[in-house]
């Protein structure tokens, strides 16, 4: 776990300054020495209410004639959430009363740490920003803000949610769905994914409730580790995440 938390900071540091470059690239020299901040308010007047809705649209409207627009691209990020496994997942064990065979249901939950790409599919008119300088004063031009997004996943590391502990493995595993994006920086995610997971072998789930003889010695260990035993196998999974959007094009 250790690992995993000073890789996802030293990528989240990374992509930061990348960023930032990105941005200074977008405006003047004299301009680049100021202190910049972003905003992701609706729209670059705050956010919008029933008076001074028009207004801000306007305005909007006429700071993307005279300034030009920025609509987002694609993006890169980082990604937390959980998978359900669509079918049931078994695990086989060996009784310490009786050295018997037990199956039972493995949980079907895992936590996934994963990379994500966003393409974005629509953009809400209202949902923009401009950068300020340290005067609080509006330059370059008008960013749009992606509301949704196909997405392709791709998992780094399956954090141990079955009961087993190691049910999931480390394969490679992936896949696509839609994000909404409800700031300029994080998104929320629904993709349908594949994941790899160890399954008992065929043989040994009909053996549930008996002895397994291997010359002559009743087995009184099953690892899950074990090619003997089990074998590799992708499962659909449902998955829910949220999104950091690492860096944007």
């Amino acid at each position: 776990m250790k690992k995993i938390t000073v890789v996802f900071f030293t990528l989240l540091l990374t992509s930061t300054a990348l960023s930032q470059q990105k941005v200074f690239k977008k405006y003047n020299p004299n301009e680049t020495q100021k202190t910049v901040k972003t905003d992701s308010v609706p729209t670059p007047l705050g956010p919008l209410s029933v008076n001074n809705t028009s207004k801000a649209l306007t305005q909007l409207e006429q700071d993307e004639k005279e300034f030009g627009s920025l609509s987002e691209n694609i993006s890169f990020g980082l990604s937390l959430g959980f998978n359900n496994a669509l079918e049931n997942l078994k695990v086989a064990q060996i009784s310490p009363i009786d050295n018997t065979l037990l199956i039972s249901n493995a949980q079907k939950t895992s936590f996934v740490l994963s990379t994500a790409v966003s393409v974005p599919i629509s953009y809400n008119k209202r949902r923009a920003y401009r950068i300020t300088d340290k005067d609080g004063a509006e330059i370059g031009q008008v960013h749009r803000i992606s509301e949704w997004s196909i997405i392709g996943v791709v998992n780094l590391v399956t954090l141990k949610g079955a009961e087993s502990g190691d049910v999931f493995n480390q394969k490679i595993s992936g896949g696509l769905g839609i994000s909404y994006s409800f700031s300029r920086d994080f998104s929320l995610g629904l993709s349908y994914e594949l994941i790899s997971y160890r399954k008992p072998k065929d043989f040994l789930l009909n053996l549930e409730g008996q002895e397994i003889q291997v010359n002559g010695e009743t087995v009184n260990a099953i690892e899950i580790s074990d090619n003997n035993y089990y074998y590799d196998r992708y499962a659909g999974t449902l998955a829910f995440k949220i999104i950091y959007k690492l860096t944007k094009t």
